[in-house]
């Protein structure tokens, strides 16, 4: 019977990797198209309105393009952990 705690090594670890970095990069990069769309909106909807958009969607956009950087910086952070792993790892042969 096969252990269910044990887990097979990763063969394909570096593409995983590079997936993984490429889909923060992607999610990054939305982050900043909705911090920007937020904020036309909101000019958009303050012109139009009666004002006082433009006071909640400053806020709420620069937390999306917060969350973007930190996607982002998340995502470059793996790369280059795994990086310094390839580099111990060709050091130590």
């Amino acid at each position: 019977m096969r252990d269910p705690y044990y887990a097979e090594p990763m063969d394909d670890f570096d593409n995983e990797i590079e997936k993984a970095v490429n889909r923060a990069g992607k999610a990054s990069g939305w982050m900043f198209a909705l911090a920007g769309l937020t904020v036309v909106l909101a000019l958009i909807g303050d012109i139009w309105g009666d004002g006082g958009f433009i006071f909640v969607a400053i806020p709420g956009a620069g937390l999306l393009a917060g969350v973007g950087v930190l996607i982002n910086l998340i995502g470059m952070q793996l790369m280059e952990t795994w990086r310094q792993g390839r580099r111990a790892e060709a050091d130590e042969s």
